[in-house]
Formats: C-alpha cells, sequence, structure tokens
C-alpha cells in the first residue's frame, strides 16, 4: 500500500489534464504535516488556500491497491440537499464544476469513483436518514460507505452506536483545516466524535444564520451604519430594536400595515433560536467532555427570547407566516431580514442593494459575535456501517483536501463572495459569521421538544416562555439520561 503525499499530487495535478501520481508500491511515501490554518471559523473561508505548497498543511491517507476500480456510495439524506459531493458534468456553474474536480482527482490519486443516493426528506431524528443507515445495518449489506445525515437524524445514530468514531480513523485528521475545527471541539463526547463538516461540503455555510439589511433604506432614513456598529461592538439587541422603533410605515394609505407597507424586521420563524444563540445562550453542551448537559433555561435565554418576541408582535415589524412572504424585503420595504447565508445566492439577482450582517450580541458586554447553524436544516458527514471504514475514511479526507482547494473558493470567492454581495463591508461581514459559528448540540437532540417550541412562541406570538421550558424539564431529563448511557456505554 502507498501513503500518498498531496504536495507531490499538488504539482503533478491539475483540473484540466490529470496527470498520474505514480505506480502503488508497498512502501508507505514519506509526507511532510506543516501547521493548520488560523480560521477559527472552519471551512467557509479561504485563508488557508493562499498558504505556500512548501508549508500548505499535507493530505496523508493510506491507499491500498485493491481501492482501484472501486466505488464509494455515499448517502445525501435530511431535510435539505444540495447534490453534496457529485457533478455529471462540466457545466459552467463554479460549485457544480468543483465537485466534478474533486471527484475527478479523487480517481486519480485513489482509482476510486463516486455515486451518490440524494435522498431529501424527513430528519426528525428518526427520519429517512435514520431510517437507511438502521435498516443496512441490520440487513449487514454495508450499502454506504460515507453518508451525510440530517443533524436530527445523525446525532441519534451516534449515541445508538451505528456510527464509526472518526478519532480512530487512521486516514481522517479532524485538525486539518479541511475540517471544521469548532465541530470536533463542540460535539466531541467522551474522546469520540461520530460526525463532523468540512471543506467537501457547502451545506453547512448555506445553513448558517445571518441577517440581510436594506442599504438605501439605512441612507434615506439617516440610520446608524450597520457595518461600522458591528466594528465597533455597537451591533446589540438593544440597538437593532432601537434602530426600528415605529420604523413601519402604511405607504398605500389605507389605514393598516399589511404586505405592501414598510416593516423594520422581517422575522422568520427559527430566528428565536438564532437570537438566543446569538446572545451566547445554547440549549446543551457537552460538560467537561463526557456528559450532555441543558442548559437553556436560565435567566439570560428568557430575556433574550422575550424581548425578540416582544419585537415579533410589534406592529413595527413582519412575521413571515406560510402566508405571508418576503416581499417586504424583496421589493425593497424591509429593513432587516432575518435568514441564512443561502439567501446571499438566492437574492444575487435581487435589484435591492442589500447588505450582510451577523446576529446582533445579546449585549454590548458580550465576548464576541455568535452565529448558529440552522439544525433542522443541516447535514453531517460520517461513517455508517461501511464494507471498509478505512477505505471510507481515506475518501473522506481525500474529498475534503481537494474541496479546500476546489469547492471553497467556488463556493466563497466566486459564488458567495464574487456574485452575491454588493460590497467589501458585507465580505468582512461573511469572515466574522463564520469565524463565529458554533455548534448547539441540544438543538440536534432536541431536548424536550424545545425547538420546536420556541418555533411555536415564534409562530404564535405568544411569550409564554416560562412555563414552557417548566414543561419539558422531565423530558429533557429522561432524554439525556439515555443520550448520555448511550455513549458512557461505548468501548
Amino acid at each position: 500500500m502507498k501513503r500518498i503525499s498531496a504536495l507531490l499530487l499538488a504539482m503533478l495535478m491539475c483540473f484540466s489534464v490529470l496527470v498520474a501520481c505514480g505506480g502503488k508500491t508497498e512502501d508507505p511515501v514519506a509526507t511532510t504535516t506543516a501547521a493548520t490554518s488560523d480560521n477559527a471559523g472552519g471551512d467557509a473561508t479561504t485563508e488557508a488556500s493562499a498558504e505556500p505548497a512548501e508549508t500548505a498543511p499535507q493530505l496523508e491517507v493510506t491507499i491500498k491497491p485493491e481501492y482501484n476500480g472501486k466505488t464509494v456510495y455515499i448517502l445525501c439524506c435530511g431535510n435539505w440537499t444540495y447534490d453534496e459531493f457529485y457533478a455529471e458534468e462540466v457545466n459552467g456553474d463554479p460549485i457544480n464544476d468543483a465537485k466534478y474536480a474533486m471527484n475527478a482527482m479523487l480517481a486519480e490519486t485513489m482509482g476510486i469513483s463516486v455515486e451518490v443516493e440524494n435522498n431529501q426528506g424527513s430528519s426528525g431524528g428518526t427520519g429517512k436518514g435514520f431510517q437507511a443507515i438502521t435498516t443496512s445495518k441490520l440487513a449487514g449489506d454495508h450499502a454506504y460507505d460515507i453518508a451525510s445525515i440530517g443533524t436530527y437524524d445523525v446525532s441519534n445514530l451516534a449515541y445508538q452506536g451505528y456510527l464509526y468514531d472518526l478519532n480512530t480513523m487512521e486516514n481522517i485528521d479532524l485538525s486539518k483545516p479541511w475540517w471544521d475545527p469548532k465541530a470536533k471541539e463542540q460535539l466531541e463526547i467522551n474522546g469520540k466524535m461520530f460526525y463532523t463538516t468540512g471543506d467537501a461540503m457547502v451545506l453547512d455555510n448555506n445553513c448558517t444564520y445571518c441577517i440581510l439589511f436594506n442599504k438605501d433604506l439605512v441612507s434615506t432614513n439617516n440610520i446608524e451604519n450597520p457595518y461600522d456598529l458591528v466594528k465597533n461592538n455597537q451591533w446589540t439587541l438593544d440597538k437593532m430594536l432601537e434602530l426600528t422603533a415605529n420604523f413601519g410605515t402604511d405607504l398605500n394609505g389605507d389605514g393598516k400595515l399589511d404586505d405592501n407597507d414598510q416593516y423594520g424586521i422581517l422575522f422568520w420563524t427559527d430566528s428565536g433560536i438564532g437570537m438566543i444563540h446569538a446572545a451566547g445562550g445554547r440549549f446543551g453542551t457537552i460538560e467537561n467532555g463526557t456528559d450532555i448537559v441543558y442548559t437553556l433555561n436560565n435567566e439570560r435565554n428568557l430575556d433574550i427570547l422575550t424581548r425578540w418576541l416582544n419585537a415579533r408582535n410589534d406592529e413595527n415589524n413582519y412575521f413571515i407566516t406560510g402566508s405571508q412572504t418576503t416581499a417586504p424585503f424583496t421589493e425593497g420595504r424591509a429593513l432587516f431580514y432575518t435568514r441564512y447565508v443561502r439567501n446571499i445566492i438566492d437574492f444575487r439577482e435581487l435589484d435591492t442593494n442589500f447588505g450582510i450582517l451577523p446576529y446582533p450580541k445579546g449585549d454590548a458586554s458580550q465576548e464576541e459575535y455568535c452565529n448558529t447553524l440552522h439544525a433542522y436544516g443541516n447535514a453531517m458527514m460520517c461513517i455508517p456501517d461501511a464494507a471498509d471504514p478505512e477505505m471510507s475514511a481515506a475518501v473522506m479526507e481525500t474529498l475534503s483536501y481537494y474541496g479546500r482547494q476546489e469547492l471553497l473558493p467556488a463556493y466563497y470567492d466566486i459564488t458567495l463572495v464574487g456574485k452575491g454581495i454588493r460590497d467589501s463591508d458585507s465580505e468582512e461581514m461573511l469572515d466574522i459569521i463564520f469565524a463565529t459559528r458554533f455548534f448547539d448540540v441540544g438543538t440536534y437532540y432536541q431536548l424536550g421538544g424545545l425547538n420546536e417550541g420556541v418555533n411555536g412562541l415564534m409562530t404564535s406570538g405568544s411569550t409564554s416562555i416560562a412555563p414552557l421550558w417548566k414543561a419539558s424539564e422531565k423530558m429533557v431529563a429522561k432524554t439525556l439520561e439515555k443520550i448520555n448511557a448511550g455513549f458512557a456505554g461505548m468501548e
């Protein structure tokens, strides 16, 4: 078997003409290692891609001769999927073509092709992803070598013992910059890491929360520059509410505020969770690296969510329901819109002149901005009951390595920054958003049903928070007992 040096591959390969990297030998080829990137935000900025080749971190995977000609089967299954890991042909779209290049490089490096089953559907904890993996395990058919599973499903698969511990895989090094370091920091339990995210995929970046704002409304209403507020540590919940007070305007003069009028904030249902997170709150954390503990029910989180709900109910703001649309923002009649990064791409043809911001801090004493991932939509990479888990690991590592070279620039530099944003300040805001992104394990396990509980409050406008949290305590305790026992019982 042969251990391939990525530095050697970088000299021998390019996308347009892929050149073989040498014959198979029994002795490993020596590799060099380099310091990891300083990018604390993981996989959404391209700082490390500019590192000189002699100091860039190296790919180190063990490739066995029998891998040649193999097909690796990848399951993508969750509430949202975006055809991760595969492109049928080059079509001129930067992200598609980057995926094609990654697969071509994988085939050239390892002799392995990829087949992806993209099975979008319910991921509620026992959804399609959970069912596919557990069914395959019971059948013993090793149907999938790698999987990208919705967070609600993948977390349940983890504590029930259906996934390999990535920390034990010889061919995966989660300290490398093509893996998200905060995922390892915040999701590792008892020294085990069952699922993660990295530069082989873009779904996690698309699911990252942000706020869009109308730059023209800022200018015409003489509002403080939101970019400056962020940079000067003044972008707080109080400031956001101050800027939008009395901003609602009856533009058509019909005596009421409706879909045709002007608003301060467009509230998305999941923004309640986003604001709790933005203020530093968590539904659950891993305490001392061993046990998940419940951390939502405290005075600060109660205060933050109460103020957010009160703002949601203010007639100067607008709550998006199934029957109401984003028109107030897309038509230039709303100051702020709470959503996620995917909208930057969706709105790139929009006439509205918009900028991008992180969610506001809970208050100015907060050390840094906090931006979270949409747990409902996101998915994580894992290794299920694979026939050859080390081959799976080698493919995951290689795809993520080439993803940093190909997919990350195509997504971030070309698509998000090059086509999506309107100014350099937004690029700086994106860097802040991705650098301060984190993972809330409590939302992944939907402790006490409180994800939907908070969303229910946002939908109804009720501020009856404390009774909801109190009523969930027994269910939270029971769920945590089961989950922590599952992890503790693993060898």
